[in-house]
């Protein structure tokens, strides 16, 4: 019989590692393939979004000054320093920039504007397709000068139709129609034949800040929780009044006060008080004469006690 050694299983032990060796050296191109992809498509990404938002600053700037566009070419520096981009936006991801170019359509008269970046590095046709499919609203690359093509060959135009220069290996956005359009914000400064876009749609919270410098406000009513003050006259329907001084508060153009209960004051003066009845919880005293109108004949029935009058020859009667 033949004896067993332990060491009999060596060379079945040396073909595992090599056919290990092997996979791993099959799979790790792959892995690594896989990995690139990856990155690159996170890359692609942030180049869209960074795109995006300069598109956005670009739609915001065209639709604040359609009025005042026929032609022009915008640059990021422009856009910074005009509040429609932050101070920190810079290049994207591959180094580029952006030039924008405006024209105006001869048939419709609506704006368009063609972007295009510049500088930067050169993106290989796969990215530039990646990326362009993947920026909202009508992305596109070049792959010859001046020559753009939308994602997925949506569409084509030419750089030279903006006055700007598009380059091969760069991305562009193309924005017509209603891209263009006014936005759905308050405008700052007024739009010739416009009056709309400067129109509230829903009400204002103001969250305990101020409005100032107002030089007219209209409206059906106000209501305040606090003090209303004036340094001119309030004129409620034509009315109103003033106070000047410390003591009188004056009526607007010396127009009288009517109600139909009473008025009462610790002292009232007056040129004239007429009513259908004046009453003083004090002494009434008058300035002058006293004059009675009231005509009553002695030895009649009169009510109450105490009134005063005077008869047809002007002589006192007391009831």
């Amino acid at each position: 019989m033949k004896k067993f050694r332990l060491d009999d299983d060596k060379g079945f032990i040396l073909l595992e590692i090599l056919a290990g060796l092997i996979v791993i050296g099959i799979a790790t191109p792959m892995i690594y393939s896989e990995i690139e992809d990856w990155l690159n498509e996170q890359l692609y990404q942030s180049a869209a979004l960074h795109a995006d938002e300069y598109n956005n600053a670009i739609k915001n700037y065209v639709a604040d000054k359609t009025s005042s566009l026929s032609s022009k070419t915008i640059t990021v520096n422009e856009l910074i320093q005009q509040g429609y981009l932050n101070n920190g936006f810079s290049r994207s991801p591959f180094g580029h920039s952006y030039i924008t170019g405006i024209r105006k359509n001869n048939l419709s008269g609506r704006l368009e504007a063609l972007t295009c970046t510049t500088g930067g590095q050169d993106i290989k046709e796969d990215g530039l397709r990646r990326i362009a499919g993947q920026i909202n609203g009508l992305g596109g690359f070049m792959l010859q000068n001046n020559s753009v093509t939308g994602a997925f060959g949506g569409w084509t135009d030419l750089g030279s139709n903006y006055q700007i220069t598009c380059n091969k290996g760069h991305i562009a956005m193309r924005m017509a129609g209603k891209d263009l359009e006014e936005s759905d914000r308050l405008y700052r400064y007024s739009v010739p034949g416009r009056p709309d876009l400067n129109r509230m749609h829903t009400g204002i919270d103001m969250n305990n800040n101020s409005i100032t410098n107002i030089n007219e406000a209209s409206g059906k009513n106000a209501r305040f929780s606090g003090d209303v003050t004036s340094n001119r006259w309030l004129h409620p329907n034509g009315g109103g009044f003033t106070m000047t001084d410390s003591q009188w508060i004056r009526a607007v153009n010396n127009k009288g006060i009517t109600t139909e209960g009473e008025i009462k004051g610790g002292t009232v003066r007056g040129q004239t008080v007429t009513g259908g009845t004046v009453r003083s919880d004090g002494r009434l005293t008058a300035g002058e004469y006293l004059q009675l109108n009231g005509i009553a004949n002695a030895g009649t029935h009169c009510s109450p006690d105490g009134l005063v009058g005077r008869d047809n020859s002007g002589a006192i009667l007391q009831c």
